[in-house]
């Protein structure tokens, strides 16, 4: 059978928006349709636009259109569709989040359920509502997309929830090749609060759309191997989240390097020394008054050196690796944005199966801290 469609399921530092952006450019020059590039963040948006124009001499080809999901769903295929619904155009204006978490009432299928009252697309009900309108306009809302582009990438597909699946699938089975990349493990986003097709989206995603490889014609493409971080930096991630291990293939020379614990009292010169930047789990974290960065945010990040203040439950598992940490992939993103070294702060070095005592040098001195090894 033919494949059409891409699935690319990739570890992190695998490089699925280099190879996204790579077979982009390649596409460009074959058609003389346009290609749209779609990611749920701004910050995923600029990573794409950012990689597209290093591969392409700092320019961004004229007919690759790159937006975020919801404006996707906005202007390609909601606006140019609302008369097949409202009986009139030039109604509705943009994406209203404001409810994602809030308990709404509205009848299935009737203009309070997919608008608030300034006419605003409700985000948990923007797929859906698509979808009402591509089957009210008998396909004219699909239809238009064939025509107007040859291929369609989406980033972070780990981020697509409830009715965007169902979407998603719609797009699978059209004439347009769809290329999708993500990491199930790093499911820390999703676009809207979906009220049913949970085990569709998320997480879940990659699993679910294995079923569909048959009949939405998609090759399915896996990569464990990360270009960004040593393999100690992979073995404890792998820890964090046993699931499909990864492998770390950066070689390096630096210093420091590996996976540590360092005590409270020598943070100041950890951070003097080495400059890593500081990451934390929430805002709730303390870090002793060091600027830092919530794991959530890193995502994305590549970083030379990180340093970590745990919360309670990663402190727990510090103590004993072995257990496991319960919803495991905001701190799986955390511990995997670092390229050489990857530091926990710690009240006091308790040695057990995985982290042995070691000193590493600072300044000329050195500092006695727990180092990872497997």
């Amino acid at each position: 059978m033919r494949y059409d469609n891409t699935l690319v399921l990739a570890c992190a530092g695998s490089g699925k928006t280099y190879g996204m952006c790579n077979d982009s450019r390649s596409f460009v020059e074959e058609s003389n349709k346009k290609v749209l590039m779609l990611s749920y963040t701004h910050k995923g948006i600029y990573s794409i636009k950012k990689e597209y124009a290093k591969q392409n001499n700092g320019v961004i080809d004229k007919n690759v259109v790159i937006s975020t999901w919801f404006q996707f769903v906005l202007k390609e295929l909601i606006r140019p569709y609302q008369r097949s619904f409202l009986k009139r155009i030039s109604q509705i204006r943009s994406i209203d989040f404001s409810s994602i978490y809030g308990v709404d009432y509205a009848k299935k299928n009737t203009t309070s359920y997919f608008l608030n009252r300034n006419n605003d697309v409700k985000a948990n009900r923007a797929s859906e509502f698509a979808l009402l309108l591509n089957k009210l306009s008998d396909g004219a809302v699909l239809k238009r997309l064939e025509d107007t582009y040859a291929c369609l990438y989406i980033d972070e597909l780990q981020d697509l929830v409830g009715k965007d699946i169902d979407l998603l699938e719609l797009l699978f089975l059209s004439s347009i090749k769809v290329y999708c990349v993500g990491d199930y493990k790093q499911s820390i986003l999703k676009t809207h609060n979906p009220r049913s097709d949970r085990k569709k989206g998320g997480m879940h995603v990659f699993s679910y759309l294995e079923t569909c490889r048959e009949s939405h014609h998609i090759n399915i493409i896996k990569n464990n191997i990360s270009k960004r971080f040593t393999s100690d930096i992979a073995n404890f991630a792998n820890l964090v989240y046993p699931e499909d291990p990864i492998i770390g293939m950066l070689e390096a020379e630096e210093p420091v390097n590996g996976v540590f614990q360092i005590l409270q009292t020598d943070v100041h010169d950890y951070i003097q020394h080495l400059k890593p930047n500081i990451l934390r789990y929430d805002v709730k974290t303390t870090t002793l008054g060091y600027p830092s960065i919530n794991f959530g945010v890193s995502k994305g990040m590549t970083l030379e050196r990180v340093l970590i203040f745990p919360n309670k439950p990663l402190s727990t598992f510090l103590l004993d690796p072995s257990s496991r940490l319960k919803a495991p992939d905001k701190y799986y993103v955390g511990v995997t944005r670092a390229k050489y070294s990857l530091a926990f702060v710690v009240e006091k070095l308790n040695p057990n199966a995985y982290f042995f005592e070691d000193s590493i040098k600072l300044g000329g001195n050195d500092v006695r801290v727990l180092k990872f090894r497997i």
